[in-house]
């Protein structure tokens, strides 16, 4: 398995143009039309790098543009149609300035088509203007699981938390409550009370039991962006690699070499549309 991010400064998006009029070429009819209704550019460079990407790894797969396919299950989830071998199961997600995909195939991959049970979700460590922290976290109370909750505010006497690893927290456990609904390929209502994530011991309970067959994987991303600012994401990955194997609940964290991949938005689509203009575009 592996993570492809591409970085963006979500207030240069100007700089991006020219690629993004190029690499909008190099999609289907429908994606093309569904990007150019967006009121924001930011918004389709966004979609277009998150359906480039897909494109890009089926490239170095060896397939041709003319043959890469796409479709989605009647909840959405998208899936490669094309016949690839071996098969690749992938997701994506965006949140400002990052892109991600996941995807696993081959061995890794448990053979569950057509979409298969993986799922990422990647957030900015960001609250919203004018809100504070204990206010942010009564609007998803109800999302939330007591522990959840305790483990965010912790109760008198124990200690706050620092503002940096308050938000990490809350960040932590929305995102693998969002990787874990998209792999399973459900839609909007899915309650994610129903999901429990113990951040300070790293270990997640479905329905109050420790989910078998499934593993789960954090990561931490970096954006610089101008005016010297650094912003700071959190992610995580869940995907069913069947019963018997998984992690037991527990929560890894990202530290092979190569597993995450990161490339700045201007050096990706630069690349993708080298990479995949030399074919013909149907």
């Amino acid at each position: 398995m592996e993570v492809w991010a591409v970085t963006l400064d979500t207030a240069a998006i100007c700089e991006l143009e020219e690629l993004y009029q190029k690499g909008v070429l190099l999609v289907d009819e429908a994606s093309q039309t569904h990007l150019r209704k967006y009121h924001h550019r930011i918004d389709s460079v966004r979609g277009l790098i998150g359906r480039l990407l897909p494109r890009v790894l089926l490239k170095q797969r060896g397939i041709p543009v003319e043959s890469m396919r796409f479709s989605k299950t009647r909840a959405g989830k998208p899936y490669i149609s094309t016949d690839v071998g071996p098969p690749i199961g992938y997701n994506i997600t965006h949140d400002n300035g990052i892109v991600a995909m996941a995807y696993s195939s081959g061995s890794a991959l448990y053979p569950d088509p057509p979409a298969y049970r993986i799922g990422v979700d990647v957030m900015l460590l960001q609250l919203p203007r004018r809100d504070t922290f204990p206010g942010f976290v009564e609007v998803f109370s109800d999302q939330l699981t007591a522990l959840e909750r305790k483990n965010l505010l912790p109760p008198a006497p124990a200690p706050p938390l620092s503002k940096h690893e308050e938000l990490r927290r809350f960040f932590l456990i929305w995102t693998l409550k969002e990787a874990y609904t998209k792999a399973l390929g459900l839609g909007l209502g899915f309650d994610f009370s129903r999901i429990e994530y113990d951040v300070p011991n790293d270990v997640v309970r479905i329905d109050g039991q420790v989910p078998r067959g499934w593993e789960f994987t954090r990561f931490e991303l970096r954006n610089a962006v101008k005016d010297e600012r650094v912003e700071e994401y959190v992610g995580v990955v869940a995907r069913f690699v069947g019963e018997g194997v998984g992690s037991g609940g527990s929560v890894q964290s990202a530290v092979a070499p190569g597993w995450l991949k990161v490339r700045d938005a201007k050096e990706f689509l630069s690349a993708a549309v080298k990479e995949l203009s030399g074919d013909t575009i149907e």
